[in-house]
């Protein structure tokens, strides 16, 4: 299983699909994720859709997640006998099976597709109604739903324990976090699996869903989000960069502002602080400016008044007061502002000017 996975929506039209497929192999991102029951989506067109981007996902070598139920096949007057051939012809390569089907019919399907279950509906019963038809349950990946409304996302303290309660169990979970450039219909609020992240940055979702809710996949909900924004994701999984989107930049930044900076390893109380700033500048003169509040998530420079620490370049992880000391470069985002809490001891971080 790969660390991130994208949802694909039929209605959004072949060519869509096909440059989004496109975007996201070049990224290796490999499980793509789509649902054969969506209610404002018309069945007819959405087995059309599936089958011509098929091809693209079989050239990329990608995983198809097809979330599937008992309604499925109704739908499309398919009979129980020949599920396993109707899954297939789509190009299904996993099965997130929602309901409507008994234990001994996900086995038969298990025989033929990764076999995902949702992750709300695992019961110690389900468990042991798994097992007894011979499913081992560290072979299964459970996936928790999105939440379209607005308010209706999981409450942090119940989706940890109830991933704490799968991890226990031997499941491999997936969530969703959403996306950032055009939100899904039709309520258009975003879909992620924790009300938490709706309006946050994804780079920030997708972290705390990694580090802290033991979730060993993330899919992005609102598939259409920006490249940089996917760029950034891959670039804290491959090199665990923490890249801070930024705004009210100064007109003059130091040299090497923008390049990869690193936390010291004795970690500050009030500030991120890099570790290197102070010999790149070094021999440098860093005028003073207009001394200004530096509430949390403000970028500064210390300035020639601070004697040896002249270039030190910091991010304010609390609220602070104006300093003669310290000059105010920029500030992070406030979406962006929840990354800081992962620039630990000996964390690398980049600075980004284009908005998330």
């Amino acid at each position: 299983m790969t660390m991130l996975g994208a949802a694909l929506y039929l209605s959004q039209g072949e060519e869509t699909n096909l440059k989004i497929l496109k975007q996201l192999n070049e990224r290796a991102v490999k499980t793509v994720f789509t649902s054969l029951h969506i209610p404002e989506e018309d069945a007819n067109h959405t087995l059309v859709g599936l089958k011509t981007i098929t091809k693209a996902i079989n050239k990329y070598k990608m995983d198809l997640m097809i979330d599937v139920s008992a309604g499925t096949l109704e739908q499309y007057h398919i009979d129980r006998s020949d599920a396993i051939g109707f899954f297939k012809s789509l190009g299904a390569t996993t099965l997130r099976v929602d309901y409507g089907f008994s234990y001994q019919e996900i086995k038969q399907l298990s025989e033929q597709f990764r076999i995902v279950l949702n992750a709300s509906t695992v019961t110690e019963e389900s468990c042991d109604e798994l097992e007894k038809v011979g499913m081992t349950l560290t072979d299964l990946t459970v996936c928790h739903n999105y939440y379209p409304r607005e308010h209706t996302g999981l409450a942090p303290d119940f989706f940890l324990k109830r991933n704490q309660y799968l991890k226990e169990k031997g499941f491999m979970i997936q969530a969703f976090i959403p996306g950032d450039w055009k939100k899904r219909g039709p309520v258009f609020a975003g879909l992620p699996t924790l009300e938490d992240h709706r309006e946050v940055d994804p780079l920030l979702a997708y972290v705390e869903l990694k580090t802290v809710y033991f979730v060993d996949e993330v899919l992005i909900g609102d598939v259409l989000m920006q490249e940089q924004t996917l760029d950034r994701m891959i670039q804290w999984k491959d090199e665990q960069i923490v890249s801070l989107p930024i705004t009210d930049t100064a007109e003059q930044l130091p040299d090497h502002f923008y390049d990869v900076q690193q936390n010291r390893k004795d970690v500050a109380r009030d500030v991120i602080r890099s570790e290197a700033s102070r010999v790149l500048l070094k021999g440098q003169s860093v005028v003073p400016l207009t001394a200004k509040a530096r509430p949390l998530g403000t970028i500064t420079l210390d300035n020639d008044l601070y004697g040896r620490y002249a270039g030190e370049l910091q991010i304010t992880k609390t609220n602070l007061p104006a300093d003669e000391r310290v000059n105010r470069l920029a500030r992070v985002q406030a979406a962006s502002l929840g990354l800081l809490h992962y620039v630990g001891s000996g964390t690398k971080f980049q600075f980004m000017e284009e908005s998330v």
